[in-house]
């Protein structure tokens, strides 16, 4: 699944992805978040799935420093090509198979980990603890479960939270599984490693004609557990 996932990536950033896109307004609270935060701003970030540095570059030229992770080599290709200064920082493996051991202050991640079904969702949320030294910071955007759903996809899994992932049956990620969250799903899911900074709050973004519907994300600001 990863191959094919690596694959669907690479698809889209050939075909111009994120090329013409501004950075998501998250990324200003993520810096302010930091510079109220100088010990994990002075310490070193992970950014996991940068892509081709939409979002990514705003963040580096505020200062941070940050390492970033994608599946796609053509992302990481293109982003090193506009920063070649930056292609030392760049690491191309999934995020689930990284091997760290509390390395990082602060770890970003902005609409990946609703990629695959609910274990990886889980997988995701305990690699990102044993990532984060105590006391760092974690910036989730993520897949809310109140999308409305556009192209056509089968249910696959349903949790007792309201949880669902899909396999699409067509469209860009024709073949892939994604997860879709709810609030008491992100709670279970960082109780026992998180406190809570910001959020959950979810936003909806109508879809642009002649697509109908909206598609809705959850953004949240956790700090893990100083024990």
């Amino acid at each position: 699944m990863s191959e094919l996932v690596s694959t669907r990536w690479d698809a889209e950033y050939r075909e111009g992805r994120y090329v013409t896109e501004p950075p998501l307004p998250f990324v200003g609270e993520i810096v302010a978040t930091l510079r109220v935060h100088p010990a994990a701003l002075a310490g070193a970030g992970l950014y996991v799935g940068c892509g081709n540095g939409r979002n990514y570059l705003p963040l580096v030229d505020a200062g941070l420093n940050l390492q970033g992770l994608d599946v796609s080599r053509e992302a990481l290709d293109q982003l090193a090509a506009r920063r070649t200064d930056l292609a030392a920082r760049l690491t191309c493996t999934d995020f689930r198979h990284l091997d760290v051991d509390a390395a990082f202050d602060y770890l970003i991640a902005l609409q990946v980990f609703q990629h695959g079904v609910e274990a990886d969702a889980a997988t995701y949320f305990a690699k990102t603890a044993a990532a984060l030294r105590p006391g760092g910071l974690f910036f989730l955007r993520v897949n809310s479960a109140a999308t409305a759903v556009y192209f056509r996809h089968t249910v696959v899994e349903q949790n007792r939270w309201g949880g669902r992932t899909v396999r699409y049956d067509e469209g860009p990620k024709d073949g892939l599984c994604v997860h879709f969250y709810v609030r008491e799903e992100l709670q279970a899911l960082t109780r026992d490693r998180f406190h809570l900074l910001a959020g959950p709050r979810e936003l909806v973004t109508r879809r642009t004609p002649p697509k109908t519907g909206s598609w809705s994300q959850w953004e949240a600001v956790w700090q893990k557990t100083v024990t």
